[in-house]
């Protein structure tokens, strides 16, 4: 089963099944992974949904089959004030209103481990069968070509941290992490190959900004792969 917001649910790999989820029809690392699987898992459903937060996680679990054996997530990033900063930031990184988002999403970031480290536990109690795997997020820009971009990677890194350090404060063998961020590396934004979305001509495209059908697949699944997430 698969939970979370925009990176799960695969706003990055359009056609969508859901418009307001931008859960993608084909393309989204949770169905691209039940086929790596190859038998292990079968995806039972996909209920990330392009801007939940944290708080909006659990309710995800309704319906959920006791006898879950693997959830995957990756949340935090709205929470953070990820869409805030992209967007005061566009016309530059040095106006008021960039840096007053900047600080913004930094306090926020600041305070999201108890609420993480609640999230998981909740997860873990409500499937106490399941594994709970935390995915994280990969630097959406290639290092020194903007300075938009050095931003945004600088909150991603923090944000990561602050993701690994509550899944650590779990205690629970069940919760686990998943970096993601060695495989996406050298295809970022600005890269030749790159695994995440951006249309210039479009500026405010669903799919920008987020992975492409080539992160979920190499970027997103194949971490879930390396780590032996994918084998019973």
């Amino acid at each position: 089963m698969a939970i979370g917001d925009s990176f799960t649910a695969g706003q990055g790999a359009p056609p969508y099944s859901s418009e307001t989820c931008k859960q993608s029809k084909w393309a989204g690392y949770p169905r691209i992974a039940a086929a790596a699987s190859l038998g292990a898992y079968k995806l039972t459903a996909n209920n990330a949904c392009s801007g939940a937060r944290i708080a909006d996680v659990p309710a995800q679990l309704a319906g959920a089959d006791p006898a879950t054996a693997l959830v995957t997530l990756t949340v935090g990033g709205i929470d953070a004030g990820s869409n805030g900063v992209l967007a005061a930031c566009a016309a530059g990184p040095d106006t008021d209103q960039c840096r007053a988002a900047i600080a913004a999403s930094t306090a926020a970031i600041a305070a999201l481990g108890p609420q993480l480290v609640g999230l998981y536990n909740q997860l873990a109690a409500t499937l106490p069968d399941a594994r709970i795997v935390v995915l994280n997020y990969p630097r959406l820009f290639k290092p020194g070509a903007a300075p938009l971009g050095e931003l945004v990677n600088a909150g991603t890194d923090a944000l990561n941290a602050v993701i690994a350090g509550a899944v650590a404060a779990t205690g629970n063998p069940k919760v686990t992490l998943v970096n993601v961020t060695d495989e996406f590396a050298g295809h970022a934004i600005g890269d030749k190959l790159p695994y995440i979305g951006f249309n210039p001509a479009d500026v405010t495209a669903a799919a920008n900004f987020h992975p492409n059908a080539l992160g979920n697949l190499l970027g997103y699944t194949r971490a879930l792969v390396s780590d032996g997430v994918l084998r019973r």
